[in-house]
């Protein structure tokens, strides 16, 4: 069995294996020259991916005032920017869409990060904090890396994600694994070469309160322990579970956590339905 988070990525990497189209398309996205007519010429050919980003395009996540009903009006008024994170999104959440739900609560996994990328990317727009436009993207992609170790270690994946009110899931994955799921959702995502704003915050963000960190990777610690306070009612404290002190660095009160968790809980199900996770 594999011991360190680069073992388990290296062998998630051989076994959940990116799209085509989204290879296809980070190279396009890559070339200085590429144009959003050149993308739309690709995504019109992939019913797959083009559905999806019309979902995405008129979910909460860009609020539009119209309906966007095709994929080059998508793409003009996206941008080449918020397009490549699409793309990004759209490539790793369908590597994992063919895992088998009896061996997980893919629900569960999936509600909780997409419920973590909902509250940074609302905390970092209600507080305007700085080099923060990728942290959807790194809320999303944080726990991925319990999807990569359940093929290796399914029954020790299953016990950290039972854990109580006694023991939060990051204390319990240290004491069996040696590290955090988002060690190996780090590692994982350095061999996809996703760019290193999304993947740096997760292999941070568990630190937070042995070091100092930069705001995104404070974010997105407080993001996944909202998400998982939101999804077991009760079980643990909202005020410790985030930390107090990290919430006056980045000048966020209650009050800010409460309308991110009533952000989330309104966006949620859109978000859940516009990525292809199922």
């Amino acid at each position: 069995m594999p011991q360190s988070p680069s073992d388990y990525a290296q062998q998630a990497q051989e076994l959940c294996v990116l799209p085509d189209i989204y290879t296809k398309l980070t190279d396009m996205l890559a070339q200085d020259e590429c144009t959003l007519d050149d993308l739309a010429e690709i995504i019109i050919m992939e019913p797959a991916i083009a559905s999806s980003l019309l979902k995405i395009a008129n979910s909460a996540m860009f609020n539009f005032p119209k309906q966007v009903d095709n994929i080059q009006k998508a793409l003009l008024l996206l941008g080449l920017k918020e397009v490549q994170k699409l793309v990004n999104a759209y490539g790793v959440t369908a590597a994992f869409s063919g895992l088998d739900p009896q061996i997980a609560d893919m629900d569960k996994f999936w509600e909780i990060s997409v419920d973590c990328a909902l509250i940074c990317q609302f905390l970092a727009r209600r507080k305007k904090i700085a080099n923060t436009d990728t942290i959807f993207l790194s809320g999303l992609f944080h726990n991925l890396g319990a999807l990569a170790l359940i093929h290796n270690a399914p029954k020790e994946v299953k016990y950290c994600e039972q854990y109580d009110s006694k023991e939060t899931p990051w204390q319990r994955q240290q004491d069996v694994f040696g590290f955090t799921f988002a060690d190996c959702s780090a590692e994982l995502l350095q061999l996809w070469n996703l760019p290193d704003n999304i993947v740096e915050p997760i292999s941070k963000f568990n630190l937070a309160f042995q070091k100092e960190l930069d705001a995104a990777s404070n974010l997105l610690y407080i993001g996944s322990r909202l998400a998982v306070y939101n999804a077991h009612p009760g079980l643990y404290s909202k005020k410790n579970i985030v930390g107090q002190h990290l919430l006056e660095d980045l000048g966020l009160s209650m009050k800010d956590v409460d309308d991110a968790l009533d952000y989330c809980n309104e966006k949620a199900m859109e978000m859940l339905s516009a990525f292809p996770i199922y």
